[in-house]
């Protein structure tokens, strides 16, 4: 199949932050790919759809139209592009009547699809020394994002920059430009960004007292100040490291910025400090330099275009699990985040701000498990 340039054309985008900024390059693939002018309707969450810049006849259709019992929004293209695995997505294409549906054929929806590629699997073996060994073949773990430029090209698309790339809008610029001087920072002096935010009880955040010895260790080392943020409902951590006694120079806003500030915010900032979560592949698609701490999530999944990111992990017995919730209890409860050592990042942060760009700094090989 080739992909019409001049047929109306539905991208069902990814509800999770970071996975909608992976699919940005294949997304801007498509829109330079048409005509211009042509049709294109992009669903997702609302809070994710202002990342994308306007385009002409790009029609942004927000949450709730793309339910099932709502095709409204999915009737009347020619073409659906499914950049999500789930078997939803592929019904309400197939409902709606979209003549072409292109998609990953998984979790037996291949039926639904007009064209599908399928997932790589693995061979039930222990992959690259990480994580335990399945039950059967699972899907590989890839980056997404070059599965959905992959995705793209099958039916003749060519992506240009497979980078993701965020602009952050003038008047985002302006709001956190108006913050930061609330807060007592002239952008220009620099700063750095601390994302601590994760939902309550995540196993994919970090605590509060491991943040406040790592922010007094960067802080000992002469680093700060320290803009922390978190999202909407993760406000707890960023509370708590508030009143925890940590010693470096930390500064709240006051208030949860949405996705498009905070791309603003992470543009001007000397580093941006986070777990492997959403905001850091916003911060990364707008250049920033990104420290990133890998505990139960698999870095397989996000390993490309890593110029300006530096990781940090330690592989566990357990893990990478991708467990919301850490099941273990007493000492080995987040062991792959507290077996981190405060020092490495110290140093791994010095390393980043050091770099150049188009110089990858990778992930640190995995160490022996004792």
């Amino acid at each position: 199949m080739i992909l019409p340039r001049d047929g109306s054309v539905l991208v069902r985008m990814p509800a999770w932050v970071g996975d909608f900024v992976l699919a940005e390059p294949a997304l801007r693939g498509v829109l330079d790919y048409l005509e211009p002018g042509t049709p294109v309707s992009v669903l997702g969450p609302e809070r994710l759809l202002e990342l994308l810049d306007p385009r002409p006849g790009l029609h942004r259709v927000a949450w709730p139209s793309p339910r099932p019992s709502e095709l409204s929004a999915w009737r009347g293209h020619r073409t659906a592009l499914l950049f999500t695995g789930s078997f939803r997505s592929a019904w309400s294409a197939f409902r709606a009547g979209i003549p072409e549906r292109v998609g990953w054929s998984r979790d037996a929806r291949g039926w639904l699809l007009t064209w599908s590629l399928g997932a790589p699997l693995e061979r039930g073996r222990r992959p690259a020394g990480l994580g335990q060994v399945g039950r059967g073949r699972r899907y590989l773990p890839r980056p997404f994002g070059a599965s959905c430029v992959e995705l793209v090209a099958s039916v003749g698309v060519p992506v240009g920059e497979p980078r993701p790339r965020i602009t952050p809008s003038p008047q985002a610029r302006e709001v956190v430009g108006e913050l930061l001087g609330a807060a007592g920072l002239e952008p220009a002096a620099g700063y750095f960004v601390v994302n601590v935010g994760s939902r309550p009880g995540s196993a994919k955040g970090m605590q509060a007292g491991l943040w406040k010895e790592i922010l007094d260790a960067l802080g000992r080392a002469g680093h700060g100040p320290f803009v922390v943020v978190g999202g909407p409902g993760e406000e707890d951590v960023a509370q708590a490291l508030g009143s925890s006694g940590c010693t470096a120079d930390l500064r709240f806003l006051g208030t949860t910025l949405g996705l498009g500030q905070l791309a603003a915010l992470a543009q001007g900032a000397r580093a941006f400090l986070t777990t492997d979560s959403g905001p850091r592949h916003v911060a990364n698609a707008v250049g920033a330099r990104v420290l990133t701490w890998y505990g139960p999530t698999d870095p397989r999944h996000t390993a490309e275009h890593l110029e300006l990111t530096a990781g940090l992990r330690r592989p566990v017995a357990c893990g990478p699990c991708h467990l919301e919730r850490c099941p273990l209890p007493g000492e080995a409860k987040h062991a792959c985040f507290g077996r981190i050592p405060v020092g490495e990042a110290v140093e791994r942060l010095a390393e980043l701000l050091s770099r150049e760009p188009g110089t990858p700094l990778p992930c640190p090989p995995s160490r022996p498990r004792t």
